[in-house]
């Protein structure tokens, strides 16, 4: 059962990775388009520099869980090199763990705000009037796979050799 969460987690985790990749894509997209039309048509579409910062955001929680997985995410090796085998993973069980309350703190805000958000029907003040509560979804969702990733995480700590059978 806790092999198969963690490889669902994996998986969840890769998808919303690929999203984050197509997220980088569409910003990289938008900010040319305005550049150009910029050029031929003399002025701005208005909504690059705000949705460029939408997809960033989405960016970064959508892809947190993708890059804690990979073991990717900035580690203090210092001290956990020196350490046996046992050493390391005591260690990330006690990173995991604090890394699954924090998860589990920040969706609960992004929660709070995306649900405020829908219940007031907040928009931007910017000349798009978006609904925020799209963007705001979007760090919400990405904060679940990070909460998901850090579940999985402390799960193949835990386990230790037996989680990679």
């Amino acid at each position: 059962m806790m092999r198969s969460f963690i490889r669902a987690a994996e998986r969840l985790a890769t998808l919303f990775g690929w999203v984050a990749g197509l997220l980088l894509l569409a910003t990289t997209s938008l900010i040319l388009f305005d550049i150009a039309f910029r050029k031929l048509a003399g002025r701005s579409t208005f909504i690059s520099q705000e949705y460029s910062g939408y997809f960033m955001a989405a960016m970064v929680y959508m892809a947190a869980g993708y890059t804690l997985l990979k073991g990717e995410h900035i580690r203090v090796g210092l001290v956990r090199e020196r350490l046996g085998p046992q050493g390391q993973r005591i260690m990330d069980l006690i990173a995991g763990a604090l890394g699954t309350i924090f998860a589990t703190l920040l969706a609960y805000a992004l929660f709070k705000q995306t649900h405020d958000a829908w219940v007031y029907g907040t928009r931007s003040f910017l000349p798009s009037r978006t609904p925020l509560v799209y963007p705001y979804s979007s760090a919400f969702l990405g904060s679940l796979v990070l909460l998901t990733s850090f579940v999985a995480f402390t799960l193949k700590s835990w386990l230790g050799k037996e989680a990679e059978s």
